[in-house]
């Protein structure tokens, strides 16, 4: 399939470096760049240097470009890549130059875009494709190449074709068979429901390592003023980002630092401390911490004094601290980490309780993990319709037509899940979240 119309972009980011990338996808691709570097005998797949020229005939740089003839590219169409020296004025004249030959703009993620309508990937691994430039870990990084390769779209494929069997048979026996289905079939046909709906299952749980490592952890710290809750902000990310102060109700507005547990991104957000407010102010940052609070992945209450009560709210993992343990002797309460931030003792252990509470631990090479909201709710959708099909078989027996329209059902969740009858305003959304020239 081809768009009928060349687009152009620099793959690589605004700014000065040794090296920059711009990239020209569709039919006019090969015709713009024999003309901006006057050679007409560019090979396929091989890095030639050329002197690029543009529409007035003046050079503009010297630059390795290399072709790639169509289906063999990243977009499936025509393509070249242009190597050049990263400056952004050598990059605006390369791009101006193929527009004047006439060229346009790349949208966002339209050359992706391209590669997803030219069958190059699915939905799944465009989706990884976005993840990929957004990574902030090396595990994230690893995880979105997986995706990329395939791995999590084979697995979902498979999962797709037994569907596929199973509603077939089904079929058979509804709409051609004239034998009615032995007490064998009767029994296997629920078993092999359970069993898909038990993979699936499986599946749909992968999310929440996947989106750790994907979207990161908000943590969020709160407690009373005066505490430690900057203190211990400072102490986990190791530099001074909030102030320090004995006055109640320094801390107003919310103070954030990142790092990385695990291999998992982290945010943890300072709060300001919970009372009753004295001003205007000191009221909203009140507001906003118990705000963040119902909102965020992981709650950690810091309290000073060892005789505290717990009280947990939402559903969230909470953690609780006890700060300034070199004033106060320790309680045996296995439910309460004492630190000291003065000191910086406790610490380890918090990180280690922060890790096992959210179960964060060693990626399995050979597991795919979801990773976005999209393939979560698809891959829930079609755990739902298994569980109505197993429902049917108990409670009305395998009536063909009603266990066939649910797996019928699961199948389409996971055709939405690969792209193949998703709705086009969900399809631009994935592709428009990607940078110009991918």
């Amino acid at each position: 399939m081809n768009s009928g119309d060349t687009i152009v972009a620099p793959a690589t980011p605004l700014g000065f470096s040794g090296l920059a990338v711009v990239r020209v996808s569709g039919p006019g691709a090969f015709k713009f760049a024999e003309i901006a570097t006057h050679k007409k005998s560019l090979k396929n797949r091989f890095a030639t240097l050329v002197t690029f020229y543009n529409k007035k005939g003046e050079k503009v740089d010297r630059v390795v470009i290399t072709r790639f003839v169509a289906p063999a590219s990243y977009s499936g169409e025509d393509m070249v890549e242009i190597s050049s020296h990263g400056n952004p004025t050598i990059v605006d004249a390369i791009v101006s130059t193929f527009c004047s030959h006439g060229a346009r703009i790349a949208d966002p993620g339209e050359f992706t875009y391209r590669a997803f309508i030219n069958g190059k990937m699915d939905l799944i691994q465009a989706e990884g494709v976005a993840a990929l430039i957004k990574s902030k870990t090396i595990e994230s990084v690893k995880e979105q190449q997986k995706i990329i390769s395939g791995s999590l779209s084979k697995l979902i494929n498979k999962l797709r074709s037994k569907l596929v069997d199973l509603v077939s048979f089904l079929e058979y026996q509804m709409d051609i068979s004239e034998e009615d289905l032995s007490a064998k079939d009767k029994k296997n046909v629920p078993k092999k429901i359970s069993a898909l709906h038990k993979e699936v299952l499986a599946l749909s749980n992968t999310f929440v390592r996947g989106k750790m490592l994907n979207l990161g952890v908000t943590a969020v710290i709160t407690g009373p003023p005066n505490v430690g809750k900057s203190s211990l902000l400072n102490a986990l990310c190791g530099e001074n980002r909030a102030i320090v102060s004995s006055e109640p109700g320094t801390t107003r507005d919310i103070v954030k630092s990142e790092m990385v547990l695990g291999g998992v991104p982290f945010v943890f957000l300072d709060t300001a401390g919970i009372r009753v407010a004295k001003s205007a102010i000191e009221q909203e940052g009140v507001t906003r911490a118990k705000k963040l609070k119902e909102k965020a992945d992981l709650v950690i209450s810091v309290s000073d004094n060892p005789k505290a009560q717990i009280s947990k709210s939402g559903s969230q993992p909470h953690i609780f601290v006890v700060n300034k343990s070199d004033l106060h002797s320790k309680k045996p309460n296995k439910a309460i980490i004492h630190i000291s931030c003065k000191n910086k003792t406790g610490l380890e252990v918090l990180l280690l309780e922060i890790k096992s509470a959210l179960k964060i631990g060693p990626i399995s090479s050979d597991v795919s993990l979801l990773s976005t909201p999209r393939q979560s709710a698809a891959i829930n959708a079609c755990a739902k319709s298994l569980e109505r099909a197993q429902n049917v078989c108990k409670t009305v027996g395998l009536e063909l037509e009603l266990v066939s329209f649910e797996l019928r059902s699961g199948i389409n969740a996971l055709d939405v899940l690969l792209g193949k009858t998703t709705p086009e305003d969900i399809i631009n959304n994935i592709f428009n979240n990607l940078c110009v020239g991918k």
